[in-house]
């Protein structure tokens, strides 16, 4: 998942996408590469369910 940050009307607006595929589109589509944009990428953890259950013990 990717976060994008960027200046739209003097706000700080956020979007989020799936992949770096929609992210480029959506920059590309939409001129932001003109104006200030942060891109942040955002990586799943999935819970090991074997070390929570020897906490529970």
């Amino acid at each position: 998942m990717y976060k994008l940050k960027f200046i739209h009307d003097d706000d700080l607006t956020v979007k989020e996408f799936e992949t770096k595929q929609e992210l480029d589109f959506y920059i590309n589509q939409n001129s932001i590469k003109k104006i200030w944009h942060q891109i942040e990428k955002i990586s799943r953890v999935i819970p090991n369910l074997k070390d929570d259950k020897r906490q529970g013990e």
